[in-house]
C-alpha cells in the first residue's frame, strides 16, 4: 500500500438515544458501561495503526467524527476520548475538523468543549422542520428545539462552518412542508452548509417493513423536490457541489470530498470503513467484538478487498458524475492507466452532453445539476469492461 495524500480520519461513535425508523446505520442504545469501553477501545485500535509505519508517518488532514450521535457523549466521555485518542493525534496539519451532532443532546458547555479540542466543524441532524414529519421518522427533538440550538451564540463565536442534514420525500410530505423547512433552515445566519438526502427505504428498517402504508412521495414529486433545494439553495449563494450537498463559497465539506476523490482514509470504531489505495477494509459491525478484538490487539476487521483497475476505474466514474468537480481526463488515466473516451465511451459522454446531463470543460467532464439526478444510469453506460 501507498499515500501520497494527508489522511483523513472517522471515527464512529454508534450510539443513540433510539433508532430512528428510516435508519439502516449500525447503531446501539446509549449506556454508560459500554460507551465508556468502547472510547478506550477506540484508543487501543489507534495504537494498532499508529505501529504502521505507513500510517504513523501520514499527516491527518481532516477528523470527522460521526454515528450514531457523537452529541450524545458527556462532558467526561469527551474529556476521556480526548486522553486516549485526541492527545495522540498530531493536529497541527488539520483543515477540518466535524463533528455530528442532535438537537437534544446538543449542550453549549459541548459545544465550548468541542472548540478547545480543535474542533472547528459541526453538523446538525435536523431531516424536518415540521412536527408531523418529525414524528413519523421518530427523530427524538423537536422542530422548537432544533431551530433553538440553530441560534446559540456560540455556534457562530467558536466554529468556522455549520450545517444542516435534511432529508426530502418523507412520508407525507409535500412541496409546501419542504419549503417551508428549507426557507426557515436557510435563513438561520449560521448556516454555511446544507444535505439534502432522498429518503432511502432499506427493508431492515421499520419503514422498509411497513412501506406499503407510508404514503412515499411519488418519483415525479420527489424530482421537484430536488429542484425546489436547488432553487433555494441557489436563491441564498449557495453552490451544489455533490448531488446531495450545498455549501457557501469554501464551507464545502473537506473530509467528504476525500472520500468521493478516492483519498486516503482511516476509520476508526465499530462497522468503520477504511482506504489506502488499493486496500479497503471494514470493521465488525459490533460494538463488543469490537472491544473484545482490539483489547487483545488485533485489528477488528470484518472484510477487505484489493481494488483492482477496473473497480477504481468504475468508482472515480460513478462518483464524479455525482459531484461538480465531475472526471478529470487527465487524472483518470494517470490513476487507472485507461482512457475515459476508450471503449466507446467518448460517443455516451457526448450524447449526455447533447441532452444536457453533462458539460465539457476543457479536459474535464462535469454533470449538470439535471445530471447529478441519472448519475447512476450515466454510469452504467460508461464502465469499463472487465
Amino acid at each position: 500500500m501507498s499515500t501520497d495524500f494527508p489522511l483523513s480520519l472517522y471515527i464512529h461513535i454508534p450510539f443513540c438515544i433510539k433508532k430512528c425508523r428510516y435508519c439502516d446505520f449500525y447503531s446501539i442504545p446509549f449506556h454508560n458501561d459500554i460507551v465508556l469501553a468502547y472510547i478506550e477501545a477506540l484508543g487501543k485500535e489507534w495504537d494498532i495503526y499508529l505501529r504502521d509505519p505507513i500510517i504513523n508517518k501520514q499527516a491527518i488532514r481532516t477528523v470527522y467524527i460521526g454515528g450514531g450521535t457523537p452529541s450524545l457523549l458527556t462532558v467526561d466521555m469527551w474529556k476521556k476520548l480526548d486522553e486516549v485518542l485526541f492527545s495522540k493525534i498530531d493536529k497541527s496539519e488539520i483543515k477540518e475538523w466535524s463533528v455530528e451532532c442532535n438537537p437534544e443532546s446538543f449542550t453549549i458547555e459541548k459545544a465550548e468543549m468541542y472548540a478547545d479540542s480543535g474542533v472547528n466543524r459541526l453538523t446538525f441532524g435536523i431531516q424536518s422542520l415540521n412536527p408531523r414529519e418529525l414524528s413519523v421518522c421518530g427523530r427524538a427533538h423537536s422542530a422548537k428545539r432544533a431551530l433553538e440550538v440553530l441560534n446559540y451564540k456560540v455556534l457562530a463565536e467558536k466554529f468556522r462552518s455549520v450545517g444542516v442534514d435534511l432529508i426530502y420525500s418523507l412520508p407525507g410530505q409535500t412541496l409546501e412542508t419542504l419549503d417551508n423547512t428549507l426557507s426557515t433552515v436557510l435563513s438561520v445566519p449560521v448556516i454555511k452548509h446544507l444535505s439534502a438526502y432522498e429518503l432511502t427505504i432499506a427493508d431492515d428498517t421499520p419503514f422498509g417493513r411497513h412501506r406499503q402504508k407510508l404514503s412515499i412521495p411519488s418519483e415525479e414529486l420527489s424530482v421537484e423536490m430536488y429542484d425546489l433545494i436547488n432553487k433555494r439553495c441557489g436563491e441564498v449563494g449557495m453552490n451544489q457541489y455533490e448531488v446531495s450537498n450545498y455549501a457557501f463559497a469554501g464551507h464545502e465539506s473537506i473530509h467528504n470530498k476525500a472520500y468521493w476523490s478516492h483519498k486516503p482514509y482511516i476509520g476508526l470504531g465499530t462497522s468503520a470503513h477504511s482506504y489506502i489505495h488499493p486496500k479497503r477494509w471494514s470493521n465488525v459491525a459490533d460494538v463488543e467484538d469490537y472491544i473484545s478484538e482490539v483489547s487483545a490487539n488485533k485489528r477488528p476487521v470484518d472484510f477487505e478487498e484489493i481494488l483492482g483497475t477496473v473497480e477504481l476505474a468504475s468508482e472515480i466514474i460513478f462518483l464524479g458524475l455525482r459531484s461538480a468537480d465531475g472526471i478529470d481526463e487527465n487524472e483518470f488515466t494517470s490513476r487507472t492507466g485507461l482512457k475515459i473516451s476508450d471503449e466507446g465511451r467518448e460517443k455516451i459522454l457526448l450524447k449526455y452532453v447533447d441532452s444536457g446531463l453533462l458539460e465539457k470543460h476543457n479536459r474535464r467532464w462535469i454533470p449538470t445539476s439535471k445530471g447529478m439526478l441519472f448519475a447512476d444510469m450515466m454510469a452504467r453506460e460508461l464502465m469499463p469492461c472487465r
